[in-house]
C-alpha cells in the first residue's frame, strides 16, 4: 500500500467558523500568510481541543479540514474504508477499463500474494480479451480477481471522518490499518491531528 500526493487545507475559514457561535473572531491568535501556510495560535488551539472533547455536534469545523491523498491499498480494504462513504469522494482507478488492458504480474498485489496458477489464468483471460473485446472474458476476470489487488483512487475526505477512523481501526486486525505504515499512523502524522486525536480519546 501506499499514500502519496497528500494535501491538507481548509484550516483558515475552519476556524474562523469555529467561533461564529459565539462571535469571538477578535480572540483568534492563529497566523495566516498569503500562501496558505499557518501557524496555530495558542488561543485558538485551546478551543479547537475544547470542542473536539465536547464531541461531534460541537466540533463542526472538523468537517471543513480536508485531507485529499491518492491512495493505493487492496480491494479487501477498501471494502472497509467504503463504511466511511457518507464522508468521503472517491475516484477510482477503473477495472471496468483497465482490467486486462495488460498482463497482471506480483507487484500488483498486497506483498505481493498471488497464487500462480490465478495469475497465470488472469492474464490468460486478459490476453483473450484484448484480442476478442469479449465483455464476458472481462466479466470473468472480475469475478476471479483476488482480494489483495492494489486499486488506487484520489481520495477526499475531512478531520472529522479521520478522526473516526483512526478511534474504530487504530487496533484493527489488519495492518494496513492498525501497523507502523498503516493508515492509521498516517493519519497521526496530518497536521495537528495526533494532539487533537488525544483531546478525542478524552471525549465527555
Amino acid at each position: 500500500m501506499k499514500i502519496e500526493n497528500v494535501e491538507v487545507s481548509g484550516f483558515k475559514n475552519a476556524f474562523h467558523g469555529m467561533r461564529n457561535p459565539m462571535n469571538s473572531w477578535d480572540k483568534s491568535d492563529s497566523i495566516w500568510n498569503a500562501s496558505g501556510d499557518h501557524i496555530i495560535g495558542y488561543a485558538d488551539n485551546e478551543l479547537a481541543k475544547k470542542l473536539i472533547k465536547a464531541g461531534s455536534e460541537h466540533r463542526k469545523f472538523l468537517r471543513m479540514i480536508h485531507i485529499q491523498c491518492f491512495i493505493t491499498i487492496p480491494r479487501y480494504i477498501w471494502q472497509e474504508m467504503d463504511t466511511y462513504k457518507v464522508s468521503t469522494v472517491r475516484i477510482s482507478c477503473s477495472t471496468m477499463h483497465k482490467l486486462g488492458m495488460t498482463d497482471l504480474t506480483e507487484d500488483d498485489f498486497q506483498d505481493k500474494k498471488v497464487l500462480p496458477h490465478t495469475l497465470h489464468l488472469l492474464n490468460s483471460i486478459g490476453s483473450d480479451y484484448r484480442k476478442t473485446k469479449d465483455v464476458e472474458l472481462l466479466r470473468a476476470m472480475k469475478q476471479i480477481l483476488p482480494e489483495g489487488f492494489l486499486q488506487s483512487a484520489d481520495l477526499d475526505f475531512n478531520y472529522e471522518t479521520a478522526m473516526n477512523m483512526y478511534h474504530q481501526r487504530k487496533n484493527h486486525r489488519m495492518s494496513e490499518w492498525s501497523g507502523e505504515n498503516g493508515i492509521c499512523k498516517w493519519i497521526e502524522s496530518l497536521p495537528m491531528m495526533k494532539e487533537w486525536l488525544y483531546e478525542n480519546k478524552r471525549m465527555v
